[in-house]
């Protein structure tokens, strides 16, 4: 697959980070613009009421579709999304994830899942199992952090999901979110390439930092509260980007990648705006980009919020979706009062990120 004209520009390379416990290097900068992504028609789903047009959140690549999960406050929230990546648009209807017929002696989980209004736990993190085209693992944070062991059947507009298991996730003793608000709980998914290890992005704790915790498939599918286990990463020697100073450390998606034939995983930064390369074998972040994230037309927008990460390995591509919850009209043209247009409909943009610029050449 060529890239869609999302690249307009490499300003710098990107310096490579040292090893955990010095002062980490400068990194590069990549500008890209990204495209509307709107429903079947080419229109746009503006908001309604609370809610946010299409709010994607997580993203998956798998059979040639990107995959996302509505957002709670989404139009669909609790529906998987299919986009296709040359386009932008939507492929079909959105697909509510089903659960099980009700039955009595029934997992205490799926009572809880039912008893949520509108069937929202706030869906996060996605990813597609590998080997298995039939087979997606989806994240909620806020009412509960479940893994959702999710099954899919059927193609184009008779495609339908279907949740087989829920599997709780406890909070390991001391780990608490920023603010004590569930919102910046456990926020992203990945699967690694033997389909052994479910990593977990926990957006940012109490100290500021985000966390990266792993267990195994089986655990993350069975059903029963699952332990983890705390991957160590030094978060913490990673530099403030200097034309964002104030915007703090939030982990937001990740997604399992090879590195020089070491277990990586690729993570998107949503407050920061950056791309970081975490070496899971080393434990340390080799490779940081910084992003200038455009609309179609080069304009810039004052809150982007990417939180959406894919990979199409065959393609060496990158795919980022953001999510424009805006509660402050900050979603916007930077030197705007109010948004217009786009903006104004809460319209989430795709981005393409060849995996070199990543990667630094290095496969």
């Amino acid at each position: 697959m060529k890239p869609v004209n999302a690249i307009i520009l490499a300003l710098v390379s990107i310096a490579p980070l040292p090893a955990a416990g010095d002062a980490a290097g400068t990194p590069g900068l990549l500008e890209l613009r990204g495209r509307w992504v709107h429903d079947a028609s080419g229109k746009p789903v503006g908001p309604v009421d609370f809610r946010r047009g299409l709010q994607p959140s997580g993203l998956a690549y798998g059979r040639g579709e990107l995959w996302c999960v509505g957002d709670q406050r989404s139009e669909f929230p609790g529906h998987l999304l299919r986009i296709d990546p040359k386009t932008s648009r939507l492929l079909g209807k959105p697909i509510r994830l089903e659960l099980p017929p009700k039955a009595g002696g029934e997992s205490p989980e799926f009572e809880a899942y039912r008893s949520i209004p509108r069937s929202n736990p706030d869906f996060e993190g996605l990813a597609a199992v590998p080997g298995d085209p039939s087979r997606l693992l989806a994240l909620t944070e806020d009412k509960a952090a479940w893994i959702a062991d999710v099954r899919v059947e059927g193609t184009g507009d008779a495609t339908k999901a279907r949740i087989a298991e829920l599997t709780r996730v406890a909070y390991p003793g001391g780990l608490s979110p920023w603010n004590d608000n569930p919102n910046y709980g456990f926020e992203g998914l990945a699967i690694s390439d033997d389909g052994k290890t479910v990593y977990l992005a926990f957006e940012r704790a109490k100290d500021n930092l985000p966390r990266i915790y792993k267990l195994p498939f089986e655990a993350a599918v069975a059903g029963k509260t699952a332990a983890i286990e705390d991957v160590p990463i030094p978060f913490g020697i990673l530099p403030v980007r200097a034309d964002k100073d104030k915007a703090l450390l939030n982990l937001n998606d990740i997604q399992f990648l090879r590195h020089e034939g070491r277990s990586a995983l690729a993570c998107v930064l949503r407050d920061q705006e950056r791309l970081l390369l975490i070496d899971l074998e080393k434990r340390s972040c080799p490779r940081l980009l910084e992003l200038d994230l455009r609309d179609p037309s080069g304009g810039s927008i004052f809150w982007v919020s990417p939180e959406g990460l894919a990979i199409d390995a065959a393609s060496k591509v990158i795919w980022i979706i953001n999510d424009p919850d805006s509660e402050r009209s900050n979603y916007k043209a930077r030197d705007a009062t109010q948004p217009e247009g786009e903006l104004a409909s809460y319209t989430p943009l795709l981005f393409e990120v060849p995996l070199e610029k990543l990667l630094g050449g290095k496969g």
